[in-house]
């Protein structure tokens, strides 16, 4: 089959769509991914072809878009001004994605991209699901607070499926979150049990990694790690409404217990022009599979796929949130007895910081819980179980 494979967002939201669509490549399928161009070398370096979806991207835009969301204390006004974000980013796709997707047998897209499902309806072709989060999933209680929400969604969705040539729809939201012929939920089954109502139309596959080639980016960090096993810091696609007062605070609270660390610079631009002790290191990029291997835990914002590496690595984690569901895997990773307490980005200070890291490197039972889990998700392969469920599809 020709194969669509779309996706929106971060870099967590998109590398697994990425290893999704090579798995479909080494399957037979003629895959592709469509995204914003900043994915292109991440697709072509696992020999993914790429078309571009037309999404905008500019780091200082998003940066200052994202400090006005995380600034503003109502959750109510955080959420209009992210959907006000992402539906300007949305609108400059349509066309690009219409386009990429005109003579394809089948469109798979992140559970949370309405131009992909705008271009199943335009182009009447078959489409599938796929979701990173648990939060949504069928019978939970945040899926029947969704359909609360769903008129308000439509006047955000609405006038992409307009400018997709489309009418107006009502409960759109609930529409792109559930296809009728298959959705994957792309977490561990140890995370999320699959439930026997949902009657294999979603099926749990497991994680879907995106590996790289294990090189260790320099010498110098890699004798570092060999030194003493760190503890990583990173916030991902999350910035810091003061990088400076970030990077001191996480600098004073390593020099507190004496945990050697890693700060990941990131949207956040932690780390930059400023002086750090012998302990610290700061790095730009570094692969997770490379890195979360050689650590003693990780610090970070709660995102589904940062957590999903820890869990891939066997570390503890603990977590600042920000928004979204990453409230949600923090509580997730403090039940699964792998994390600490979570904190909202508002409320750390040094003192949470550096109970968290000593935590982090001593905390037996932390480690034992985070190492069995390990274990148990080391065998499943999330995206061979992916591509089988999608060629069991009748065509």
């Amino acid at each position: 089959m020709k194969i669509a494979v779309t996706s929106v967002g971060s870099e967590g939201d998109v590398r697994p769509y990425i290893a999704l669509a090579a798995g479909l490549r080494k399957a037979g399928h003629d895959a592709f991914l469509v995204a914003a161009r900043r994915y292109q070398g991440r697709a072509e370096g696992a020999k993914v072809p790429f078309r571009d979806s037309g999404q905008p991207w500019n780091e200082d835009d998003y940066r200052t878009v994202m400090r006005s969301v995380l600034a503003e204390r109502s959750f109510l006004k955080q959420g209009s001004l992210l959907m006000a974000a992402a539906q300007r980013e949305l609108l400059a796709a349509v066309p690009g994605v219409i386009e990429a997707t005109r003579d394809v047998d089948l469109v798979v897209h992140h559970a949370a991209d309405v131009t992909g499902f705008a271009a199943s309806l335009v182009h009447q072709k078959p489409r599938v699901t796929g979701t990173l989060m648990t939060d949504f999933l069928p019978g939970t209680l945040a899926a029947s607070f969704m359909r609360f929400g769903a008129r308000f969604m439509d006047r955000i969705f609405n006038p992409i499926l307009a400018k997709a040539g489309l009418g107006p729809r009502r409960g759109i939201a609930l529409e792109l979150n559930e296809s009728p012929l298959l959705n994957l939920v792309a977490v561990s089954r140890h995370i999320a049990p699959e439930r026997a109502s949902w009657k294999g139309r979603w099926v749990v596959t497991g994680y879907w990694f995106l590996d790289e080639a294990e090189v260790p980016p320099d010498a110098e960090l890699d004798e570092f790690v060999r030194e003493r096993k760190p503890v990583v810091i990173t916030f991902g696609s999350m910035p810091a409404l003061s990088a400076r007062q970030l990077t001191d605070t996480i600098v004073d609270a390593v020099s507190r217990c004496g945990v050697p660390a890693i700060v990941q610079s990131g949207i956040a631009t932690l780390g930059d022009d400023h002086p750090l002790p012998k302990d610290v290191r700061w790095v730009r990029y570094v692969p997770h599979g490379w890195l979360l291997r050689r650590a003693a835990g990780i610090v970070h914002h709660g995102g589904a796929g940062t957590c999903a590496a820890a869990l891939r690595a066997g570390i503890p984690q603990a977590i600042v949130w920000h928004l979204g569901d990453q409230k949600t895997w923090g509580k997730a990773m403090l039940r699964l007895g792998v994390g600490v307490p979570p904190i909202f980005h508002r409320h750390w200070s040094r003192e949470w910081l550096t109970n968290a890291l000593q935590r982090l490197q001593s905390d037996e039972k932390l480690r034992e819980r985070s190492h069995a889990l390990r274990d148990q998700i080391a065998p499943e392969d999330g995206v061979a179980r992916a591509v089988e469920a999608i060629d069991r599809i009748p065509r």
